[in-house]
């Protein structure tokens, strides 16, 4: 009777661990199927999202609103303008954006030129060009031209906010 019981009970252990395995087995597999749709979703829209959000931006800076500008960043954003300190609060940010349009003849447009969205969804990069007129101490007239990469991350109320934003000039450095 003893040997009975035994092997009873080892070949229900045997399948429970057989059944267990292939529970897991389901279980993973239905973890990499909502990973695979989750990777291979259309972000066009997403994309799309950043492009208004940054042409938007360019209207701000076009009407000179420093407020308008300073509504693109996250609150933990990271700014880096060229020939100045890295800006990491929204103190700094406001104070380097508010001097920038306080320049006599400024004038700062920018367009877009490339989009990509990660495969998430949640984050992005734009890329561009940007064109700065401005009078230099003496009242000469000062352009420059240049370019940026600004990443966005996508915000809990869906919005897009600029989390690093860095630009520079094309000409090269002088001595």
């Amino acid at each position: 009777m003893n040997k009975i019981t035994i092997t009873l009970f080892a070949g229900a252990f045997y399948l429970s661990g057989c059944m267990n395995q292939q529970n897991q087995s389901a279980a993973s597999q239905k973890t990499i199927d909502s990973l695979n749709a989750i990777l291979n979703e259309d972000h066009s829209s997403e994309a799309a999202a950043i492009m208004k959000a940054d042409s938007a931006w360019d209207k701000a800076s076009e009407s000179k609103s420093a407020e308008g500008w300073l509504n693109f960043y996250a609150d933990d954003a990271i700014m880096m303008p060229p020939g100045e300190n890295v800006y990491k609060d929204k103190a700094s940010r406001e104070a380097s954006i508010k001097n920038m349009f306080a320049i006599p003849g400024m004038s700062l447009r920018f367009q877009t030129t490339k989009v990509e969205v990660s495969r998430m969804g949640d984050l992005g990069y734009a890329a561009g060009v940007y064109q700065w007129t401005s009078k230099d101490a003496k009242g000469k007239d000062y352009h420059e031209t240049g370019k940026y990469c600004e990443t966005w991350k996508k915000q809990p109320d869906g919005n897009w906010k600029c989390i690093v934003d860095i630009w520079n000039a094309d000409a090269p450095l002088t001595k």
